[in-house]
């Protein structure tokens, strides 16, 4: 990771994969793999117990990095992901209004789940609006 002129973007997941990565080849020689990770936050506690809510942020992987997420990820794998952050703009086509979405630019994937069969981890959440 290279720090610009003092500062820094940097961001490091742990989390489970929502849906089975998506890829799409780019010219002649470009790949990206796209998914989505889910990561808990603590809200707080109710009646003693510690309270959670997901937070789901999307990943693309290109070219090597894009070819491990695609040989190892798949629904409910539980990933490290090390990258940056990258906002892309655009206008929206019904409303005119400037619209804006976040997205994690992977340089490192890391599966942490052994195989689909391991019962070290707990299912993933379905949450469409996040999927699409």
């Amino acid at each position: 990771m290279r720090i610009v002129l003092g500062t820094l973007n940097r961001v490091e997941l742990i989390g489970w994969v929502g849906a089975d990565p998506d890829v799409k080849t780019i010219g002649k020689d470009s790949k990206l793999c796209t998914f989505n990770v889910s990561t808990k936050r603590m809200t707080g506690r109710s009646n003693g117990a510690m309270q959670y809510e997901s937070e789901w942020m999307t990943v693309e992987a290109w070219d090597r990095v894009a070819d491990r997420c695609i040989k190892n990820l798949h629904r409910g794998s539980r990933v490290m992901v090390l990258g940056s952050l990258l906002t892309r703009s655009w206008e929206d086509r019904e409303t005119g209004q400037r619209r804006y979405r976040t997205i994690v630019r992977a340089t490192e994937c890391l599966a942490l789940s052994a195989t689909e069969n391991d019962d070290s981890h707990e299912e993933v959440e379905d949450d469409e609006s996040v999927m699409s």
